[in-house]
């Protein structure tokens, strides 16, 4: 039976009479290092410069670093007095302070947190709460009415309820810590139930510490663009970023994302210095061509990870950003957020094959393997990409089967101990030990027998003049892949619609110059954008579907 305990949110700047702005007491009692790293290195930004501001979004107020922690606090005592155990708590909200005191809050009483946007389905919020046993859902903005009937079996917390009571706070030794789970990222995958992805403490510490030797980054104090959904993993980048280093975060609220005119004048008010997303936002970004460093002059880097960066979009950018480092990273959730790291510059740009990933962090080794057989293979050569390291997640949240077929216990080339997951990723490591990443084995397919790999086609499409962006998706008959299809974006859309047909051939034409014959899609559509999934990445499900209906009169071939 559902339990709702308050169903009245709170705001962030009451007066100071009211009880819900408290203090929680100082505990003078207890002098201790918080032993997770991330709350430790927050707190000394806290009794440094506790005014200092920690988090604004674009339209709206901004929030320093003492009321963030004052805030994390009170959720902190909450959690402690109502939850018992140390189980994981689902966080549903999304871009607010609240929902950064909560994350932080739930490390300080001893849980995980499971981020939840309250932009997902109904359906995936459902999938995901009834995963976890007797689960708790701490809200930060109102709940759904339709959420209610499918969380039934959840107890239900909101913010105003935690902080207006005044509840002890729990002994630091409470923290999460060592190799208990910090959180738990549920995977987005497009079939299927989702699998919850438990990253530790001690993988958090060790990617955080990798993360602060970044260039700029390690200067401390920079505004971080805050545009991902906290469901999605790239997000910690910003997060640990800027939390760690006495760092700020701009947030863009999701409507923002498609309104251009106050997303830009938003931007230019930003100071934003580290600008983090997936390449696809930036290609959004890209297509008004006053996105430059007039608009925004205090970028200094751009990183980037989740997709492919093609050279259009580096190059792109270096023209437009030509004081800015272009960054390019890879890792899946599973070995938390990135283990690469590599800059884009003129010699990648002036380098026709595919941008590399760059090379591995300290602590972490990469390893190409046959995907039958595991057998390690030659420098050069393809394969599956395989990661040992100490940033390798724990596991599958209760899920053990899967858990052992993706995972397993391996050591370092030093003999340190370690974990490894197999990443399902097609690569291979040059000379230098830079990683090339070619897609994932299930985006090879067979068409007539023939082995194609979609992300090559991509890039070939993208390389031809006038193209923006371009996603390529198998289209099957049955169980069987009998083709290709191709979704284009032009740059210049006005032109191509005076005759669409003709510039399909074109494109048709100009593919088959470099392509094999059977690698040139045999659909193909010009569209005004690519859709995208909440993560920010192609929906390519959605561009599927859309091969099964009839092409707009004007705009395929």
């Amino acid at each position: 039976m559902r339990t709702v305990v308050s169903a009245h949110l709170p705001s962030l700047r009451l007066p100071p009479e009211s009880p819900r702005t408290r203090e929680v007491p100082p505990m003078s009692e207890d002098h201790t290092q918080y032993a997770n790293a991330l709350l430790s290195a927050i707190e000394q930004t806290v009794y440094k410069t506790p005014e200092k501001p920690v988090f604004s979004k674009a339209g709206g107020t901004s929030s320093t670093y003492g009321e963030l922690w004052n805030l994390a606090r009170h959720v902190a005592a909450g959690l402690h007095a109502q939850i018992a155990g140390r189980g994981p708590i689902l966080v549903l909200g999304h871009k607010e302070v609240s929902t950064l005191a909560a994350f932080l809050g739930c490390l300080m009483s001893g849980h995980a947190f499971v981020p939840i946007d309250v932009e997902l389905p109904v359906e995936r919020i459902s999938n995901i709460a009834h995963q976890i046993p007797q689960a708790t859902l701490l809200t930060t903005c109102e709940v759904p009415e339709a959420l209610y009937d499918v969380l039934a079996n959840c107890t239900i917390l909101t913010m105003s309820h935690l902080c207006g009571t005044d509840y002890p706070m729990p002994s630091r030794s409470c923290c999460v810590a060592g190799e208990e789970s910090q959180y738990i990222i549920f995977t987005s995958g497009s079939t299927g139930k989702p699998k919850g992805i438990e990253v530790t403490a001690s993988n958090l510490e060790h990617f955080m510490e990798w993360l602060r030797t970044f260039p700029v980054i390690r200067d401390g104090g920079c505004v971080f663009l805050d545009q991902a959904h906290y469901s999605f993993d790239l997000s910690e980048y910003e997060l640990v970023g800027a939390l760690s280093t006495g760092g700020s975060l701009f947030a863009i609220p999701p409507e923002l994302q498609h309104d251009f005119a106050s997303l830009f004048a938003s931007l230019a008010q930003s100071q934003v210095q580290i600008w983090v997303s997936t390449p696809s936002f930036a290609d959004v970004c890209l297509v008004d061509k006053s996105f430059n460093a007039t608009l925004m002059p205090f970028v200094r880097m751009f990183l980037f990870c989740g997709e492919t960066l093609h050279h259009v979009t580096a190059a792109k950018l270096h023209e437009r950003f030509p004081d800015a480092l272009i960054v390019n990273t890879y890792g899946p959730t599973e070995s938390t957020v990135a283990v690469t790291y590599g800059e884009v510059g003129e010699q990648e740009l002036n380098n026709p094959d595919p941008l590399p990933v760059g090379q591995h962090r300290p602590g972490t080794e990469i390893l190409i393997v046959d995907h039958q057989t595991g057998e390690t293979l030659p420098v050069g050569t393809m394969g599956e990409i395989v990661i040992c390291g100490n940033t390798v997640a724990r596991g599958y949240y209760r899920n053990p089967e899967k858990t052992q077929a993706a995972f397993f216990e391996t050591t370092l080339s030093d003999g340190t101990p370690c974990r490894g997951y197999r990443t399902g990723d097609l690569g291979y490591l040059d000379a230098k030990g830079t990683l090339h990443c070619e897609g994932r084995l299930d985006s090879l397919v067979k068409v007539n027998g023939f082995r194609i790999e979609l992300d090559e086609v991509e890039g070939a499409l993208t390389e031809l003049p006038g193209v923006r962006e371009a996603a390529v998706v198998p289209v099957a008959h049955g169980k069987r892949v009998t083709s290709l299809g191709a979704f284009v974006v032009f740059e210049d859309a006005g032109e191509v619609d005076k005759d669409t047909f003709t510039a399909v051939r074109h494109l048709k034409a100009a593919l088959g110059k470099t392509l094999p014959a059977y690698m040139v899609p045999r659909q193909m559509q010009v569209v005004d954008e690519l859709p995208l999934t909440a993560n920010g990445k192609v929906d390519r499900k959605k561009l599927a579907q859309r091969l099964a209906r009839p092409a707009r009169h004007g705009r395929g071939a």
